[in-house]
């Protein structure tokens, strides 16, 4: 894809670079509406502030979801690679189908629109684009770049998610006391979940006061957290359910064994004491290995950028008072 060529070759890291389209796009729209009195009317009390808080939105939007698709892909291909060859896994990681994206891409632009533009309450002027004025024309090229973006990026956060479960279907063996070897699931499924709650938290002040898009914000959410939810649990799925199979295959073995040398104790030689002694506590710790393999620290991160969402109210009520005092 040309965005992500694009933005593996030029000279600084991809998060500069969305922080700079983010602020251009965010500057230049303020700039529309101040020019076409919507800033001033919004100030004013003249119309409700959550059509420019979601304008706004949209603007950082457009700078951040082709960067967190770049980041999916790169740390999607790292992951499965690092796997590959600590297990010696055969085949070559691919990409997801280009059409199919592009179709995602497309049905994202439609719902966008649909969903906040047409379905709310759309204005008179909605099928009459030589009567549309500069802001609206501005929301409609962001929006259909949002949801042109929130589609294939969807779709290639499920289709890794699913590649890396395919992985762990594929590993030769499990090792039930190396846990570690596991940790490029962990980490593509954090990294995943994160690039989600960032855009939630992105989004979370719209959600909170969706004005007259609440169908909108409410579908909004459900996906997001449906997504957040998808790209934490499918990563590990695979290799959880190895290690659900692992462990209960040597507990059986240990249980076993243990009955074996059960039977001969009544013999009370030292020999057989210490064996059966070694074999209870290896089914004790065998028993306390967790078959998920996420822990506490990866719960943590997700709940430390969940937090983000309340600094996004409170960045939106910061912007609104910095501008009536400016104003």
């Amino acid at each position: 894809m040309l965005s992500h060529r694009l933005l593996g070759n030029l000279p600084v890291p991809p998060y500069i670079t969305a922080i700079g389209v983010s602020v251009s796009c965010f500057i230049g729209f303020l700039l529309i509406a101040a020019e076409s009195g919507l800033l001033a009317d919004t100030l004013s009390g003249n119309v409700s502030s959550s059509n420019l808080r979601a304008s706004l939105t949209l603007m950082v939007m457009v700078g951040y979801l082709p960067v967190a698709h770049w980041y999916l892909r790169r740390w999607t291909a790292n992951h499965i690679s690092e796997l590959k060859l600590k297990f010696d896994l055969p085949g070559e990681h691919g990409e997801p189908q280009e059409l199919v994206l592009v179709l995602l891409g497309l049905l994202g632009v439609f719902a966008f629109i649909g969903l906040f533009i047409i379905l709310p309450n759309p204005p008179e002027f909605t099928l009459q684009p030589w009567k549309w004025p500069l802001e609206f024309v501005a929301v409609f090229i962001a929006m259909s770049m949002v949801g042109w973006f929130m589609g294939r990026f969807s779709y290639e956060l499920v289709w890794s998610a699913i590649q890396m479960s395919r992985v762990a279907r594929q590993l030769p063996a499990i090792n039930l006391l190396e846990i570690e070897c596991y940790r490029p699931f962990i980490h593509q499924g954090v990294h995943s979940t994160l690039l989600i709650v960032i855009l939630i938290s992105i989004t979370a002040h719209l959600a909170a006061n969706p004005g007259d898009s609440v169908v909108g914000a409410i579908v909004n959410v459900l996906t997001m957290l449906a997504l957040a939810v998808t790209a934490l649990v499918l990563p590990v799925w695979g290799v959880h359910l190895r290690l659900r199979d692992q462990k209960l295959k040597e507990l059986r073995m240990l249980r076993e064994h243990i009955q074996v040398e059960q039977r001969k104790v009544v013999e009370a030689t030292d020999e057989t004491s210490n064996r059966l002694i070694g074999l209870l506590a290896m089914e004790v710790r065998i028993e306390r290995v967790n078959d998920w393999p996420l822990d506490m620290g990866s719960f943590a991160k997700v709940g430390l950028y969940l937090l983000l969402g309340i600094g996004s109210w409170v960045g939106a009520a910061l912007v609104e008072r910095m501008l009536e005092s400016a104003l």
